[in-house]
């Protein structure tokens, strides 16, 4: 699978980077959400890891237009939760928390996500965030 990551934390980044490479997928480590973008364009992600906070500059939207891949968001702060919930309006599939206590927790979110992507159980960009 070909995942692109859209995130800011380098050490969680090289972290998933070294465990999804190592489970055989394919992956690109973007800091800058235009450039994201740009790159999704022509590489088309399977799969989109971005930060909650990220999600905000239109990334979800723009990828969506793209391509409809399912998108996993990171939040590492729960005073941070109505930021990760008004993205996962937008358009994400499953909420992951960081830090990542255990290896296999990013595996179970890109299944989830995919399962979630497939029934069709993500609120469309139309739905507006009372928080």
């Amino acid at each position: 699978m070909k995942i692109l990551i859209l995130e800011t934390d380098w050490q969680f980044a090289r972290q998933a980077t070294e465990y999804l490479e190592s489970h055989a997928h394919l992956v690109v480590h973007q800091v800058d959400a235009g450039e994201a973008v740009q790159h999704a364009k022509h590489w088309e992600p399977d799969l989109v890891i971005t930060a909650a906070d990220l999600a905000e500059t239109g990334v979800i939207e723009a990828m969506s237009d793209l391509d409809s891949q399912p998108a996993v968001l990171l939040t590492g702060w729960m005073d941070r939760y109505n930021q990760a919930w008004r993205a996962w309006q937008r358009g994400g599939h499953e909420l992951l928390l960081k830090p990542i206590l255990r290896a296999d927790e990013l595996e179970e979110a890109i299944v989830s996500a995919r399962e979630n992507a497939v029934a069709g159980t993500t609120f469309r960009r139309n739905v507006s965030a009372s928080a």
